[in-house]
């Protein structure tokens, strides 16, 4: 029986040390994959009007596609917008697969902080 507890102990550290590297960019250290927690979420033309000074839904209104919570998106920058969910912030991203980037509320990136920490700013919105 303590070998068996041993042997279930051990084996739960590892999960635990396998899951905490995996999830490595959910703790915010910038640019780069993030997973998304929701389904039917709209990637937004970000070339439309003041999309990109001032995301919101009515600024940014052509949705070029949604992703859903199995998807990932490369994060390329952040800046502050229409708040959703209680948090301010959109990012520009490009999602796996796709050909084309687009802006999304930050709300719906699988992240511990609404602004993710090491991602640049607008002045940082360059691909």
């Amino acid at each position: 029986m303590r070998k068996m507890t041993a042997a279930l102990a051990a084996a739960g550290a590892l999960a635990l040390t396998i899951t905490t590297a995996q999830s490595a960019a959910a703790d915010g250290h910038g640019r780069g994959w993030y997973g998304v927690w929701a389904d039917g979420v709209n990637v937004r033309d970000i070339n439309e009007g003041n999309c990109v000074h001032s995301p919101s839904t009515s600024n940014c209104p052509t949705v070029i596609g949604q992703i859903n919570s199995w998807d990932e998106v490369l994060v390329y920058c952040q800046v502050p917008g229409q708040t959703v969910g209680g948090n301010p912030y959109w990012v520009m991203v490009a999602p796996r697969g796709w050909d084309k980037y687009g802006i999304i509320s930050s709300y719906y990136v699988e992240n511990n902080t609404n602004w993710i920490d090491g991602v640049p700013g607008l002045n940082g919105c360059v691909i």
